[in-house]
């Protein structure tokens, strides 16, 4: 049974189907363990370890174990290409993560075109992966071993706090349904994806996440004292810094939390600004364009990638950057002043390499000691990037500022913005002038008859009042 081998690093050859020689286990000099060799048609070979212990001076020790135990590969093997699946074994089931995000890096475009995708929502996959790993603790698992009944779990999971002990900084809240809504079609990708190159029979199903299952929350805002407070501690904490490296950094957070908190802008938005998006708004007086000017949002940047353009009361703290940045001004041009060769530089940039972006690194880095530093003026709520721009937009709709206006500076739907935001109406000392305002002029109404009679006197109150 036995075949002499043609290789000096194949010992005691024996086929496992004769006349086939697609498929045998052998042993290797230094070893007396038996191997088997299979060829897969059109995925290669497959060498690997029977697990059978032999013996080096005797070929029939465990032969007819290892003959088992490659004749059942084999036939696995015929199965799976059967279904039209991959036949090779697939170690871990995060081995391809890497590959797919791979693939759609080569979809990231600059431009909202179709079947492409931004840098920023590729780093968002890249998240949501990482966070299904982290859901699956057993790393080591195969691909034909899936648990589908733990993977349909993951919202369930995802919903629930996270809270270190100790940890001075608030405590993340459930998730949002559509956070965990978004971060279940990027599994889904992956998993067709899987499923695409063969390596799936099946796709895992996940919880149906409904505005029923979980609760809606609004994400945290700062109140006026809050924001104020924040505001007076991040000033004292750029005045401490003890390097120019340290200043620059420090400086640039600061005022991007301003600028954010003001003209209401994305986070993501926000930082892929450019000075050639920095404009005057030549509408408004001579006096008002010294705090007002105009935000050009290119579609490339917007998260929704249509363009709009943001009024924003700011110039104070565009100028403080151009200033930091150590951009010269370019007198008597209009604002920001900045000369045409910076036009095309990141308004948030690196030290002393402005024509590339702050860092991601970098912005995460500084945010971990800002929340440590305004945690006491935080305490109880998770306050994100986002928040600033939930504050900024809060204190419009306390301002009475009319829905549409806010929607448009924004960029944000009307009725999203009625069911998120303006909820803060009701808190605002406006709307309690305008109920009471409503109660004074009720009082007036006559008590007789059926209390529909007014006095003529003040009907122009009713008028405004309605």
């Amino acid at each position: 049974m036995a075949r002499p081998s043609q290789n000096k690093w194949v010992l005691h050859q024996v086929l496992v189907t004769p006349p086939k020689e697609d498929c045998y286990i052998f042993k290797r000099p230094e070893s007396a363990r038996w191997h088997y060799f299979l060829s897969i048609p059109g995925e290669g070979v497959e060498r690997k370890s029977t697990g059978v212990q032999g013996a080096k001076d005797d070929i029939e020790l465990g032969q007819s174990e290892a003959i088992e135990v490659a004749l059942d590969r084999k036939l696995e093997v015929m199965a799976r290409q059967k279904q039209g699946l991959k036949a090779k074994r697939v170690k871990k089931m995060f081995d391809f993560m890497e590959e797919f995000l791979e693939k759609e890096q080569q979809r990231i475009s600059s431009f909202n075109e179709k079947d492409k995708i931004t840098y920023e929502t590729w780093r968002i996959k890249k998240h949501h992966l990482n966070l299904f790993r982290k859901y699956y603790s057993n790393r080591n698992i195969k691909l034909e071993d899936i648990d589908y009944k733990f993977i349909k779990k993951y919202p369930t999971w995802r919903q629930k706090t996270k809270c270190k002990e100790h940890n001075p900084i608030p405590c993340t809240p459930p998730k949002t349904n559509s956070t965990i809504s978004a971060e279940l079609v990027t599994f889904n990708a992956y998993f067709s994806y899987l499923e695409e190159e063969g390596y799936l029979s099946r796709l895992p199903t996940f919880e149906k996440v409904t505005r029923e299952s979980f609760r809606h929350f609004r994400r945290d805002y700062l109140t006026l004292r809050e924001y104020s407070s924040t505001r007076n501690t991040l000033r004292a904490w750029t005045k401490r810094a003890s390097t120019p490296t340290q200043t620059y950094n420090r400086n640039l957070l600061y005022n991007c939390i301003l600028i954010t908190a003001n003209s209401c802008l994305r986070p993501g938005e926000i930082k892929k600004i450019q000075w050639r998006d920095v404009q005057p708004h030549e509408q408004i007086t001579k006096e008002e364009q010294r705090r007002h000017h105009l935000i050009k949002i290119r579609k490339e940047v917007s998260k929704t990638g249509y363009p709009r353009t943001v009024q924003s009361p700011t110039v104070e703290y565009f100028n403080r950057m151009r200033e930091i940045a150590g951009i010269p001004k370019l007198p008597k041009s209009d604002f920001p002043h900045v000369p045409p060769e910076y036009l095309h530089y990141p308004v948030f940039s690196k030290y002393n390499h402005h024509d590339e972006p702050f860092g991601y690194g970098c912005w995460n880095k500084y945010w971990i000691d800002i929340k440590e530093l305004c945690a006491k003026w935080w305490k109880g709520k998770n306050i994100t990037w986002y928040s600033f721009r939930h504050t900024g937009i809060s204190f419009a709709c306390s301002r009475q500022v009319p829905i549409l206006t806010v929607s448009k500076n924004v960029g944000a739907d009307i009725k999203y913005v009625a069911n998120v935001y303006y909820h803060h109406e009701a808190e605002s000392k406006a709307t309690w002038e305008t109920l009471n305002m409503n109660r004074e002029w009720n009082k007036k109404l006559t008590n007789e008859g059926d209390r529909v009679l007014v006095n003529l006197d003040d009907y122009d109150m009713a008028k405004n009042l309605t």
